[in-house]
């Protein structure tokens, strides 16, 4: 049996195992299919501390997960299927078809972009489509930019990315999209079911991020939205933590998730010791 399990290898999950790591935890890290989170996927990072030079997030993931190694995490490529934390031993079935055991558990396993699937969307996803506006809003400072998304949220989008030095040309509903269309390297236009083509230098995608907790079926406290519900990182489980996208419904940053991972670990830690304290 394990003294903690990470479920997530993105900064969440990679700042909880470098503190628990150095707690004396020895954590394993279940990184997942695809590790290293959303944070892969953009190109441009310029707000994270400690990069004054624009970054790529693989960059950052990078030096986090050389961090945590030398710290002495334990990373399996393996992802949770199913858990069960009726009792004190927390229980989790993996896609690989293993069922781990753990005093306790931080969920970091994020939030998902709803991407639209539109043709061209994967090809040009991070050379001229972003899904955040913080992140790679500043790089399109007096550039042509459109919002592909619908509700309350495309004004206040238009406003920030204004505020940055941006033209927004237009705000265009997913359905309105026929395709992504570009010069190979980078995004130049969003081809319409109706009208004519829209040239632009980048597209930013609000659609919802949704958080990835199907698997906890029920399993601990969620909000409406599907995001785990903590309190100083704890959930309704004793034992059972949750840092970053998936327990934030708002201000998803890197640097934000990187804060509540760490905040996890300590919890976790406080957690595995009260517990050592009363067997004693």
């Amino acid at each position: 049996m394990e003294k903690l399990i990470i479920i997530g290898s993105g900064p969440a999950g990679l700042s909880a195992g470098i503190y628990a790591a150095r707690g004396g935890l020895q954590p394993v890290i279940l990184e997942g299919l695809e590790s290293g989170g959303q944070l892969m996927q953009t190109q441009h990072v310029a707000n994270y501390p400690g990069f004054p030079e624009s970054v790529s997030g693989s960059q950052i993931i990078a030096a986090m997960r050389a961090q945590a190694e030398k710290a002495g995490v334990r990373f399996v490529m393996d992802e949770v299927r199913g858990v069960d934390f009726s009792g004190p031993v927390k229980k989790l079935q993996t896609l690989m078809g293993d069922t781990l055991e753990a005093e306790a558990v931080i969920i970091a396993s994020g939030a998902g972009v709803t991407k639209t699937n539109l043709p061209g969307e994967a090809k040009y996803w991070g050379r001229g489509i972003s899904a955040c506006l913080t992140c790679d809003g500043a790089f399109y400072a007096k550039r042509r930019v459109a919002l592909v998304g619908e509700g309350p949220a495309t004004v206040g989008a238009t406003r920030y990315l204004a505020s940055l030095g941006a033209e927004v040309v237009a705000t265009v509903s997913p359905a309105e999209v026929a395709e992504f269309a570009g010069d190979a390297a980078h995004l130049t236009q969003i081809i319409r079911k109706e009208g004519v083509p829209l040239v632009v230098d980048g597209v930013f995608l609000l659609t919802a991020r949704k958080p990835q907790t199907a698997f906890l079926a029920g399993a601990v406290a969620l909000d409406a939205s599907g995001h785990v519900v903590v309190t100083e990182a704890r959930t309704s489980v004793a034992g059972v933590f949750a840092a970053g996208d998936c327990a934030r419904p708002r201000h998803k940053q890197a640097v934000i998730a990187a804060g509540d991972g760490a905040l996890a670990a300590l919890e976790a830690q406080r957690y595995i010791s009260s517990n050592k304290d009363k067997e004693d």
